[in-house]
């Protein structure tokens, strides 16, 4: 166990160091506009003359491709053209909150605290699933009960750390909307962004659903809610771990964290089911 920690353990500093070659990532916030007259149309080209492309109203929220003075670059559905800037309110950016500021300026291998935070993650990470595995089947020798072999968490919340990192490089602007508007229960708002967010939040809750009812069938109430709890711990661990590499590394952090993942989580349900294979109740 040791010797194949150290080489995972080597084998996941590589692509740090291929990153500390690399320039940190920026972050992509777009002009948005509210239109302030009644009806604005958008133009094919910089100016009045230009056939009309579409039809904005009053209220009307738009995201700039390009702006100057007089004309901006807008982009609405699938239809490009051009309004007059006279006719448009700026919208403030949504303001980044504080700890995801703390973790922009901190997830770049430029900073020494990412290194801090970075290794120890990556070593607890490596170590922390066969651990937690060991000490449910020593719960359930201990207590008589069985463990459910195949957990549905973490595969969810590596998923969508890894979603969540590429909206926050890509479309921060948009992720940081949505995330002000809150999670409803049906999103009244039709922007996309919107949607995968609400996505992701149903997807994390029914994971955590289905691994508890899950395991209280497997294991009873009391332990059922006990592993649960474990497993939820673990696979926050887990998301919060996965979105700091993947701001971090970027593509490097995506290509290396679905092999490596996809490695460990196979090894903890081959070495849960022989364990539960083996596992027979006391009689």
């Amino acid at each position: 166990m040791r010797q194949s920690g150290v080489r995972c353990i080597i084998f996941l500093l590589l692509p740090l160091v291929v990153a500390s070659c690399l320039k940190p990532g920026s972050y992509n916030i777009r002009e948005r506009y509210v239109v302030k007259a009644k009806t604005l149309i958008v133009r094919s080209s910089p100016s009045t003359a230009s056939a009309p492309v579409v039809t904005l109203q009053q209220g009307d929220t738009i995201n700039a491709i390009v702006s100057d003075t007089e004309w901006v670059t807008v982009k609405v559905g699938t239809k490009k053209g051009y309004v007059a800037a006279s006719y448009l309110n700026r919208i403030e950016p949504t303001p980044t909150p504080n700890l995801l500021s703390w973790v922009e300026k901190t997830a770049s291998w430029e900073s020494w605290v990412f290194w801090l935070i970075a290794i120890p993650a990556i070593v607890i990470w490596i170590f922390s699933g066969k651990l937690i595995v060991q000490y449910k089947n020593r719960l359930a020798q201990k207590h008589d009960f069985q463990v459910k072999g195949l957990v549905l968490m973490p595969v969810v919340f590596f998923i969508n750390a890894l979603l969540l990192a590429i909206l926050y490089i890509n479309w921060k602007d948009l992720l940081l909307n949505s995330m002000e508007h809150g999670i409803r229960a049906i999103p009244n708002n039709p922007d996309i962004i919107d949607w995968v967010v609400w996505c992701q939040a149903l997807s994390l809750l029914v994971s955590i659903l289905v691994d508890l009812l899950g395991t209280v069938i497997k294991s009873g109430i009391l332990w059922g809610v006990v592993l649960t709890f474990v497993d939820l711990l673990w696979s926050v661990f887990i998301f919060a771990a996965t979105f700091f590499l993947t701001l971090s590394l970027y593509y490097y952090a995506i290509v290396f964290l679905l092999i490596f993942f996809g490695i460990q989580y196979v090894s903890m349900v081959y070495q849960n089911s022989r364990k539960i294979s083996s596992y027979s109740r006391p009689r």
